[in-house]
């Protein structure tokens, strides 16, 4: 049996398996982070974006606040969009497990849809959400690496 080390693609860095579970998990859950993303994508609508008037009168202007949230809604879109893409490549393991995270199915409904008992689920999970990793930061410029590298 080969070690690790033989396994391992010369220039590769080691990813840590359980810390980037976590951080896919924290990405998709944490407020700050993907739910936010989906929330300025969903309620962001570019086409009421005006131009500037021209009033005449002058005032202080730091910068083009259309072009700020024209930025932020293309940022949010592009996450959006990687992580549908990353959901519609995955295995059938990936998309019930996102399924269960974003809260479509409950555990137990996972669980039964991929015919495992809770602690095979656990260790799919964590696999899965691996997976999540590798598909997405692949998907567009703005997709994130989410993995976790032993140093």
């Amino acid at each position: 049996m080969l070690s690790l080390e033989e396994l391992m693609i010369p220039g590769m860095k080691n990813i840590d398996y359980n810390k980037t579970a976590d951080n896919v998990l924290e990405f998709l859950t944490n407020n700050l982070y993907y739910p936010r993303m989906y929330r300025i994508y969903t309620q962001a609508n570019p086409e009421h974006l005006q131009s500037p008037s021209l009033s005449g009168m002058p005032k202080s202007n730091y910068g083009n606040s259309n072009e700020e949230k024209m930025t932020k809604y293309i940022e949010a879109k592009a996450i959006v969009d990687g992580v549908n893409q990353t959901y519609s490549k995955g295995s059938k393991e990936l998309r019930v497990v996102l399924d269960n995270i974003f809260g479509n199915i409950t555990t137990i409904t996972a669980m039964e849809k991929l015919h495992f008992e809770k602690a095979r689920y656990y260790q799919i999970k964590k696999r899965a959400l691996n997976e999540f990793a590798d598909v997405f930061e692949v998907q567009n410029l703005h997709c994130p690496d989410l993995h976790s590298y032993i140093k």
